[in-house]
């Protein structure tokens, strides 16, 4: 009798065992339905908290633009605040650095210029990978870069520039809108294809570079149409060529650098919106769809037309493509002009 009950009680055990074995093997080899429904709940709820965009340029240029105009919309849209939040400094990388860093829960964007491939040109210890730490949600819009010229300069056209910059070399100088940015190395490409020698002054954003323009204190800078267009309307500065592939509308008198006598010239910016790396596939989509509706409505889009900007609001893989690409061909020509910041 007590040997029949020591084998109960030894096949009680095992019994037990293998029960545990068994569940812990199954919870292993079978998917957790609630990992799924968590996913699922994180995606019905998202937002429930207020969103920061965070530009990592001064206010005043076009990504600040984007950001405040997006901003806007989306608080509607999606109803929780979206709070701007201007990072500038050293090329746009402190503000990016912050952005690389936030945690990816969807919480935290950002909307960066096209310099933002240059950086591993620029900075071979950048602490942060420009493709691989960001998770991108669309290519806002595209704009065209423009070259512009104090309103006080006794010039009216490119060859003009050209010829009065040859007759003071090294005399005149050029502003952007911060060393490494695309200001900055568009500048550099046209004053050495044009075979100029100018002194390049950087500025913390297009804002501050304009005041010194406008004076007259600096001659010359390429910028954004965007943020470059008001002054020109206005007559304080003086459109001399653009950078792009064709004339613009609103000033078709005006021609092209490549028209004017390069052909290999070609200058543009982009704005995009980003998240960290690692933002759930499903948020940065609803984040894409909110995002690209925001952007084609009429009232957004005759704005950022206006400023001279054209809408693109694509996905977030071609989004991606677009950053890969440009990184790979403007680093190349940053390296080939040997200009770095370390």
């Amino acid at each position: 009798m007590e040997k029949h009950r020591w084998h109960l009680r030894i096949t009680r055990i095992a019994v037990a065992a293998w029960t545990t074995m068994t569940a812990v093997a199954y919870a292993a080899d079978v998917p957790s339905s609630k990992d799924a429904s968590d996913d699922g709940a994180q995606i019905t709820t998202y937002p429930n908290q207020p969103i920061r965009i965070i530009v990592p340029y001064a206010a005043g240029g076009l990504p600040d633009m984007i950001a405040r105009l997006l901003g806007s919309d989306l608080t509607s849209r999606l109803g929780q605040p979206f709070i701007i939040e201007n990072r500038p400094g050293a090329n746009g990388t402190i503000g990016t650095g912050l952005l690389a860093r936030s945690k990816p829960d969807g919480y935290t964007l950002g909307v960066v210029a096209s310099s933002h491939v240059f950086g591993r040109a620029l900075m071979p210890h950048l602490p942060y990978d420009p493709i691989k730490d960001f998770a991108p949600i669309t290519m806002a819009v595209t704009t065209p870069i423009v070259l512009t010229a104090s309103g006080t300069l006794p010039v009216t056209t490119l060859a003009d520039f050209i010829q009065y910059a040859k007759e003071r070399p090294g005399q005149l100088t050029f502003a952007s809108a911060g060393t490494g940015s695309n200001t900055h190395v568009y500048g550099r490409w046209f004053t050495d294809m044009a075979n100029i020698q100018m002194v390049h002054i950087p500025y913390k954003g297009a804002a501050p570079a304009h005041v010194d323009l406008i004076a007259g204190r600096v001659a010359l800078s390429f910028d954004t149409l965007a943020a470059a267009q008001p002054y020109i309307d206005s007559g304080k500065l003086k459109l001399l060529a653009v950078g792009g592939d064709a004339r613009l509308p609103e000033y078709p008198q005006v021609p092209t650098v490549k028209e004017s006598g390069y052909p290999k010239f070609e200058a543009q910016s982009w704005s995009a919106v980003l998240a960290p790396a690692g933002t759930p596939p499903a948020i940065v989509e609803k984040l894409n769809r909110a995002i690209v509706a925001a952007l084609q409505t009429p009232e957004i889009k005759e704005k950022l037309t206006l400023a001279g900007a054209q809408v693109v609001a694509d996905s977030p893989e071609q989004a991606k493509e677009t950053l890969v690409r440009d990184e790979q061909r403007l680093g190349a020509l940053i390296k080939s002009m040997n200009i770095t910041l370390e």
